[in-house]
């Protein structure tokens, strides 16, 4: 007979619980994703199909569907995977896609924050992309390091399937605290328009701008300061836990601006209205 869980030790039983928690996060991420697909696709089919393909397109279609890899080598990993050497592999893996995910998200708020600034190629915007260049460097070597600091010991234990996964670091503090810095600086930019703008009067498109950029933001922070907190703090084991979630509201709410942009573009071209604030810049952004 086996013991009560309640009479097992604590140090037995913690990590069966920690594996249970990023199980759980990371199937109601992916579970996130693919209602959000179901629900945008209708959109997504009239306003991005038959669009020309442009950098914005580009990087929206990267966004939108590179979401659907790393989420599942993920679940792999922790539900069906076996093997030690394999599971290290993967994870390794899905950790420099779910990397490269964000920057791609990155780009697009830097495009969008270009355009409502009037899409200017001037000396502050060179430095600007200077030093996001630099920060992506340091991001990029922290997660280097941090990846190259996991393996696996393969399944908890015999007749279970799903790979635990052990840190020996806690550098992708430096990846939260950079992502923390660049979007705080990409909302400083993009409030700072918003309040000229509702100073003076405008147009619907840069409302739904200013409005779903603001949003986007406060969202993203949050996640950001927590898996900060969650990886400086918390138990090694559970550093993933917010990861893919802040991974994938990353992917899903860039998706819903890009094409809440595009739908009021759209509409506003429609009825041929010129004073809606548009730059060619934001034009480009919103595939048109």
């Amino acid at each position: 007979m086996f013991q009560d869980t309640a009479t097992l030790p604590h140090a037995f039983v913690e990590p069966f619980i920690q594996l249970r928690i990023i199980k759980c996060t990371t199937i109601a991420a992916f579970s996130l994703v693919v209602w959000d697909y179901f629900v945008l696709l209708p959109d997504e089919i009239a306003l991005v199909w038959p669009a020309r393909w442009t950098l914005s397109k580009c990087l929206f279609v990267v966004n939108r569907y590179l979401a659907f890899v790393d989420p599942v080598m993920f679940i792999y990993v922790l539900i069906f995977a076996e093997d030690a050497e394999v599971c290290t592999t993967t994870f390794r893996v899905l950790g420099y896609i779910a990397t490269v995910a964000i920057t791609v998200t990155h780009w697009i708020l830097i495009l969008r924050t270009y355009a409502v600034w009037g899409g200017k190629r001037d000396k502050p915007f060179y430095g600007l992309l200077s030093i996001y260049l630099c920060t992506l460097a340091i991001d990029y070597w922290a997660c280097h390091r941090y990846l190259a600091g996991v393996h696996s010991s393969g399944v908890p234990a015999k007749g279970m399937t799903g790979c635990t996964l052990f840190f020996k670091n806690r550098l992708a503090w430096v990846s939260f605290a950079l992502i923390i810095v660049v979007e705080s600086t990409l909302m400083i930019l993009l409030a700072y328009k918003a309040v000229q703008h509702f100073r003076i009067g405008g147009g619907s498109l840069m409302t739904v701008i200013y409005h779903d950029g603001l949003l986007y933001f406060a969202c993203i922070l949050s996640t950001s300061i927590t898996n900060l907190a969650v990886v400086l703090v918390a138990p090694a084991e559970l550093h993933p836990f917010l990861i893919v979630v802040q991974r994938v509201l990353h992917s899903v709410l860039c998706s819903r601006i890009m094409l809440n942009i595009r739908a009021v573009y759209r509409n506003q071209t429609q009825k041929g209205d010129d004073g809606v604030g548009l730059t060619d810049a934001t034009g480009s952004m919103s595939f048109a």
